[in-house]
Protein backbone atom coordinates (compact mmCIF):
# COMPACT_ATOMS: atom_id res chain seq x y z
CA UNK A 1 0.00 0.00 0.00
CA UNK A 2 1.34 3.40 -0.93
CA UNK A 3 1.54 6.01 1.83
CA UNK A 4 0.37 9.54 1.11
CA UNK A 5 2.99 12.24 0.84
CA UNK A 6 3.30 14.65 3.73
CA UNK A 7 2.81 18.33 3.09
CA UNK A 8 4.45 21.01 5.20
CA UNK A 9 3.91 24.74 5.43
CA UNK A 10 6.91 27.01 5.91
CA UNK A 11 7.58 30.72 5.94
CA UNK A 12 8.35 31.90 2.40
CA UNK A 13 11.70 33.68 2.62
CA UNK A 14 12.16 34.05 -1.13
CA UNK A 15 10.45 37.45 -1.25
CA UNK A 16 10.80 40.73 0.57
CA UNK A 17 9.57 39.54 3.96
CA UNK A 18 6.49 40.84 5.78
CA UNK A 19 4.50 43.68 4.22
CA UNK A 20 3.10 46.36 6.56
CA UNK A 21 0.21 48.75 6.00
CA UNK A 22 -1.67 51.14 8.27
CA UNK A 23 -5.32 52.16 8.09
CA UNK A 24 -7.07 54.97 9.92
CA UNK A 25 -9.97 53.56 11.97
CA UNK A 26 -11.88 56.84 11.63
CA UNK A 27 -11.85 57.54 7.89
CA UNK A 28 -10.35 54.28 6.55
CA UNK A 29 -7.60 56.05 4.58
CA UNK A 30 -4.48 53.93 4.30
CA UNK A 31 -0.75 54.25 4.10
CA UNK A 32 -0.25 51.79 1.28
CA UNK A 33 1.91 48.70 1.52
CA UNK A 34 5.59 48.87 2.49
CA UNK A 35 8.39 46.37 3.05
CA UNK A 36 9.11 47.86 6.47
CA UNK A 37 6.99 49.33 9.24
CA UNK A 38 8.62 52.76 9.25
CA UNK A 39 6.75 54.16 6.24
CA UNK A 40 3.29 53.30 7.57
CA UNK A 41 4.23 54.59 11.05
CA UNK A 42 5.33 57.93 9.61
CA UNK A 43 2.11 58.06 7.60
CA UNK A 44 0.07 57.53 10.80
CA UNK A 45 1.80 60.43 12.54
CA UNK A 46 1.33 62.74 9.55
CA UNK A 47 -2.32 61.69 9.21
CA UNK A 48 -2.96 62.29 12.92
CA UNK A 49 -1.39 65.75 12.70
CA UNK A 50 -3.41 66.65 9.58
CA UNK A 51 -6.79 65.25 10.68
CA UNK A 52 -6.77 64.78 14.45
CA UNK A 53 -7.58 61.09 13.93
CA UNK A 54 -5.73 58.99 16.50
CA UNK A 55 -6.75 55.37 15.90
CA UNK A 56 -4.97 53.15 13.40
CA UNK A 57 -5.01 49.52 12.38
CA UNK A 58 -1.67 47.92 11.57
CA UNK A 59 -1.92 45.20 8.93
CA UNK A 60 1.04 42.85 8.57
CA UNK A 61 1.06 40.29 5.82
CA UNK A 62 3.58 37.49 5.64
CA UNK A 63 3.76 34.57 3.28
CA UNK A 64 3.87 30.78 3.49
CA UNK A 65 4.80 28.16 0.96
CA UNK A 66 3.54 24.58 0.94
CA UNK A 67 5.89 21.78 -0.07
CA UNK A 68 5.47 18.08 -0.42
CA UNK A 69 8.06 15.71 0.97
CA UNK A 70 8.49 11.99 1.11
CA UNK A 71 6.29 9.90 3.41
Amino acid sequence: MRRPRLWTLREDRSGSGPITEAECTTCLEGSGAADGGRGPAVWCLAHAQATGHTGFRRIRTDFFRASCGSP
